[in-house]
């Protein structure tokens, strides 16, 4: 017996047919791994915290080396850092105020838009154009930086650029300036649960801990109170800003800058359907509405462009002498109506990379585009 089961043993080692099928299962095991692997994303090796306000005590999900780490929040300041571990700084929170919709101007204003998670960009423009110290500090003085919306989606790095605004807004108001973070159209999506743009890791982490990425953002969280605040349309003196632009339609009386920012935040966390029933809802958070509306930067037909008579009525009816947007994307900081209009957003990694421009600087009469290289910055205007 004892040979005949050494026989078997030799003669399966040898057999090609008995190799072949071997062969084949460790094929087929290794390609489950990998499709295994394929559908369920990755966390990233670093995330959060996101803050939740849970029976009167805070809890922090963060991830940290790949893995999740869920703790009570015992003491204050503590660390962000981006996905990558190459920049990192320290939080401690601070009273969170609904904004006022008109401001006194300063002596400067610096105007970006649409970070979308590109933390990298967005640090490197405000150290450059000295906003921020070498500790992520702020040091513009009594002067104002305004971002007009979009800091969702497409980038990896979204929550460390929110918990920079959040800080750098404390920071300004200590300092006698100021910090305005306008909703752009990324926000409204991510609120009302559309995902499209979002990163797997953000699906994964919300998926691990059994709930929805827009829970993340909601009024039980530190950032998602903070952010559900923002309003969607500022006056700094005589300059107004908005994310995407204003219709035609956006002439009614009943949209004053308050009336906007009410009903946007009012909607803001409500579905799509939920919007649907609403016809206040259905105009702002739609293609007209000034979230979405590409027709003062944008001059084919399907964006309903805005005739200069209805800019001018526009102008007119809330008190701005230059109007400043976001959302659509454009080679370089251009300008549109003899200089009425401004559109800030571009490319920022690559004008970053390129040295091209990233946005404005308003410093006393002059608008000036600026850069990574601040040597460069330019007048364009007066």
């Amino acid at each position: 017996m004892k040979n005949h089961r050494k026989y078997n043993r030799e003669h399966l080692c040898t057999d090609p047919n008995w190799i072949s099928t071997c062969c084949f299962l460790l094929f087929i095991l290794f390609s489950f791994q990998q499709l295994h692997a394929q559908t369920q994303p990755p966390l990233g090796q670093h995330d959060g915290p996101y803050l939740f306000n849970e029976a009167g005590k805070t809890k922090s999900i963060r991830v940290v080396d790949g893995k999740i780490q869920v703790d009570n929040l015992l003491q204050e300041p503590f660390s962000v850092c981006t996905e990558d571990g190459q920049y990192r700084f320290e939080i401690s929170r601070h009273p969170i105020i609904v904004p006022k919709w008109s401001y006194r101007r300063s002596e400067k204003i610096m105007v970006l838009s649409d970070p979308h998670g590109d933390f990298t960009s967005f640090y490197a423009i405000l150290k450059a154009q000295k906003v921020i110290g070498a500790n992520y500090e702020w040091i513009f003085g009594k002067n104002q930086l305004v971002i007009i919306g979009d800091v969702f989606d497409r980038g990896k790095d979204v929550l460390p650029i929110f918990w920079l605004i959040y800080k750098l807004e404390g920071e300004a108001a200590k300092a006698g300036g100021q910090v305005h973070f306008l909703f752009g159209n990324h926000e409204e999506m991510l609120m009302r649960g559309n995902y499209k743009y979002t990163q797997d890791k953000y699906k994964a982490l919300a998926e691990a801990i059994g709930k929805s990425y827009r829970d993340f953002w909601s009024s039980e969280t530190e950032l998602g109170r903070w952010l559900q605040c923002k309003n969607t349309m500022e006056k700094i003196g005589d300059y107004l800003f908005v994310h995407a632009g204003l219709s035609a339609a956006m002439q009614d009386p009943k949209w004053t800058i308050p009336a906007v920012n009410d009903s946007v935040r009012r909607y803001l966390f409500h579905t799509k359907e939920e919007r649907q029933q609403s016809e206040a809802a259905s105009l702002l958070f739609g293609s007209e509405g000034p979230l979405w509306y590409r027709g003062m930067v944008r001059e084919e037909e399907k964006y309903h462009p805005l005739s200069e008579a209805d800019l001018n009525k526009l102008m007119k009816i809330y008190g701005a002498k230059h109007i400043f947007v976001g959302h659509t994307i454009f080679p370089e900081v251009s300008s549109f109506y003899q200089g009425k209009v401004y559109g800030v957003n571009v490319s920022n990694e690559s004008n970053r990379l390129k040295g091209g421009s990233r946005g404005l600087l308003i410093e006393g009469d002059k608008m000036l585009l600026i850069y990574d290289d601040a040597t460069k910055n330019k007048v364009i205007a007066r």
